[in-house]
């Protein structure tokens, strides 16, 4: 019987690789953000994949170029093209946009990741994790649109599974991750999508190991934050940014346009939505509850798409 179970689980997964290789392969992506981190783990994955082509936009140009030689020295073909950008400087991302183009000839898949956390320069905070985003996400409409010589494609906007409770130490940073959210919802209306043939995914990652989740205490606004902080993280179970990669693989492959996936403690992908807020209203009378409706969700169906297992790609949608 165990015989049996385990040669079904190594069949499915094997199904899983192999729609997750009917969606990646032969295509071009672009990600940003990506010569670390989680960028990096992307980058890694869309080529076990069979990507055609990757470009990687980063600040760090030692990094970057780093990635670039490793990935051409291990394939022996250039596979992977690096440009040094500062994605909170539009008119150079525009520029870069325009040489990846160059570069792969087409975009299929774009992977809206850069970011960075430094609530003690938060005005730089917003220009590169909301601006620089959003210039992103727009860029990618203009590439991807079929009404502008594009062939539609996927863009993936990463935000933050937001928990208050632990995130209480990262005001602005959690605003910036709360208004991707709300970008990709907007761009993934039925009306854009029918016009622009542009699917629009939100990943949102719990706590992942890191540079950004490594060096975070030390730029927090005060010292009460930073203690406050670290005992949050000493509290929480911390995934690697290769699970979050993974998970990546199977939404792409099941994944809605408008749809918001969650990958938090090492496992399996899960799909949420943001609640129409009709289902949350509250009636007042004489400054007392008078009547608290229950949470319904009006939209989107809930559906659990994956397993439980640690880091499987089985999916039982």
């Amino acid at each position: 019987m165990n015989n049996r179970r385990r040669h079904s689980s190594a069949s499915e997964k094997a199904k899983e690789i192999e729609a997750i290789n009917g969606i990646v392969s032969g295509k071009n992506i672009l990600i940003t953000g990506g010569a670390a981190g989680l960028g990096n783990a992307f980058l890694n994955h869309f080529l076990k994949h069979g990507a055609n082509k990757v470009t990687i936009f980063d600040i760090d140009a030692e990094a970057g170029k780093r990635v670039e030689l490793s990935v051409e020295k291990s394939c022996g073909e250039k596979k992977v093209h690096f440009i040094h950008v500062d994605v909170s400087n539009y008119e150079r991302m525009t520029e870069a946009f325009e040489e990846a183009v160059r570069l792969m000839n087409d975009i299929d898949i774009v992977v809206n990741n850069a970011g960075i956390l430094d609530e003690r320069r938060w005005e730089k905070e917003i220009a590169v994790n909301l601006g620089g985003m959003i210039s992103t996400a727009l860029l990618a409409v203009k590439y991807l649109n079929r009404d502008n010589d594009g062939h539609g494609g996927t863009l993936v906007n990463v935000s933050q599974h937001i928990d208050i409770k632990n995130t209480a130490q990262l005001p602005v940073y959690t605003a910036t991750k709360h208004a991707i959210i709300g970008l990709s919802q907007s761009l993934a209306d039925s009306y854009q999508y029918e016009k622009t043939g542009i699917r629009v995914i939100t990943l949102c990652p719990g706590l992942t190991e890191t540079a950004l989740t490594v060096d975070s205490p030390n730029k927090l606004l005060s010292r009460f934050m930073k203690a406050d902080f670290v005992k949050n993280l000493e509290q929480l179970s911390i995934q690697t940014p290769y699970v979050v990669a993974q998970g990546l693989m199977s939404i792409l492959r099941v994944g809605e346009s408008g749809s918001i996936w969650v990958v938090e403690n090492g496992r399996s992908p899960y799909e949420v939505y943001v609640p129409n807020p009709r289902t949350l209203r509250r009636t007042y009378k004489n400054n007392f509850t008078l009547v608290e409706t229950k949470v319904v969700s009006r939209g989107r169906p809930i559906r659990e798409v994956c397993d439980n297992t640690r880091t499987g790609l089985m999916s039982c949608a």
